[in-house]
């Protein structure tokens, strides 16, 4: 299969004017980020080819390397020890000549006596590298992990008023119902746990 740089146009258009394929990419990013495969030889040098895509497991991408820059597969193995998924093809990409003179055009006369000039084409090799990462790792909202960082502050009053509301129900069970109820104990000073 052989790539060309309109593909790949095309398809950062595409990611650029859906925000939910630009939220998944930078999840996808940031996993490689903390798996800290950025630190092996030329995995920073990649361009995206083709995703992010969706699955039922999951999200995979793939990525163009120049032939002379090719990934360290030893950043594979990080990504490996993760249950992530890493296949290396070879492949050829074709992008249009810079145009510095005439030598660099083609023309062709259409049918209707038009003449259309294209810019040359040259083809590189480049290596594609799939990424296939498990959705557990990616998927950016999960309701089983709920993260407090140190600077988290805990709203005291709030957590009293809701202790307050449900122990309210059970003492009143046997009380009067016209009774009034009784008064809570002033919150704790401070707000920071």
């Amino acid at each position: 299969m052989t790539i060309s740089v309109k593909l790949l146009n095309d398809h950062i258009k595409k990611i650029s004017e859906t925000n939910s394929l630009l939220d998944m990419l930078l999840e996808f990013e940031k996993f490689l980020e903390d798996v800290d495969l950025y630190a092996y030889k030329n995995w920073m040098k990649g361009e995206l080819l083709e995703g992010p895509k969706l699955s039922r497991h999951y999200i995979s991408a793939k990525f163009l390397y120049p032939r002379k820059d090719m990934p360290d597969p030893y950043g594979a193995k990080r990504l490996h020890a993760r249950e992530c998924m890493v296949k290396f093809t070879e492949d050829t990409l074709i992008r249009p000549v810079r145009i510095k003179s005439y030598d660099d055009v083609t023309s062709e006369i259409k049918a209707d006596g038009r003449v259309k000039t294209k810019a040359k084409t040259k083809s590189e090799p480049v290596w594609v590298v799939e990424i296939k990462i498990p959705r557990k790792y990616v998927d950016e909202f999960e309701t089983d992990v709920i993260e407090a960082d140190e600077d988290a502050f805990v709203d005291l009053e709030a957590m009293n008023k809701e202790q307050q509301e449900q122990a309210q129900p059970d003492a009143q069970a046997g009380a009067d119902p016209m009774a009034p109820a009784p008064l809570a104990p002033p919150a704790p000073l401070g707000g920071a746990i």
